[in-house]
């Protein structure tokens, strides 16, 4: 029996245009990023999915919506697919981190899984909760198709959970605005396609944030 999870991150929203750290805050989808959600969904129309879940924020259940309405579906919303918490990072540019937070971001770069932020969650914490609300996931839906939106980060340890890599290797993946990740629960967990945005052509966003 196998359980096939398209894993997505949300399209673009204003503070991903303005460099800015999302984190928990809400920011609808921008114009491009509701086209580019809707170019998402006629790529996904064909694929059969037996359910959609997505974070509960709404960047993420915008375009959860968008990909459900091709197959008559409701997406579930999942406060445990939500992005991480960023403590007082939250809200704030890359610039201005880079000024008041000096060092701090520095190291964030660095080695992210070792690097405190100030009263935000762990990147650990993050990967614990999102792969949880995963395992509930495919425990529900064993041998169907399920497409699962989420966000850069919160993508990104998951992707990893499942590569058994070290959450140090952060950065070393992209998770692109309506990018799509695909991975298969068999006997072993494979992660059978990452970051693609074929379907977004010259539209593809570079640089638009992880948050």
């Amino acid at each position: 029996m196998t359980t096939k999870l398209f894993l997505i991150r949300h399209g673009e929203t204003q503070a991903n245009l303005e460099q800015r750290y999302q984190g928990q805050g809400n920011s609808a989808l921008s114009e491009l990023g509701i086209r580019e959600a809707k170019d998402l969904a006629a790529a996904l129309k064909s694929e059969a999915f037996s359910a959609v879940y997505s974070s509960d924020l709404v960047r993420s259940l915008e375009t959860a919506k968008i990909i459900a309405r091709e197959h008559k579906l409701t997406p579930t919303a999942l406060p445990g697919l939500k992005e991480r918490f960023y403590g007082k990072w939250e809200g704030l540019t890359f610039d201005e981190i880079k000024k008041k937070y000096a060092k701090t971001y520095e190291s964030w770069l660095e080695a992210p899984a070792k690097t405190k932020i100030p009263g935000a969650e762990t990147l650990e914490e993050l990967q614990q909760r999102g792969v949880r609300a995963v395992e509930q996931i495919i425990k529900r839906n064993e041998d169907k198709t399920v497409c699962v939106v989420g966000h850069g980060g919160l993508n990104r340890v998951i992707l990893f959970h499942y590569m058994n890599l070290d959450l140090n290797n952060f950065w070393r993946i992209r998770q692109d605005n309506c990018c799509i990740n695909i991975i298969e629960f068999s006997n072993i967990p494979s992660v059978m396609l990452l970051n693609s945005t074929w379907f977004l052509g010259e539209k593809r966003m570079k640089g638009s944030g992880y948050y």
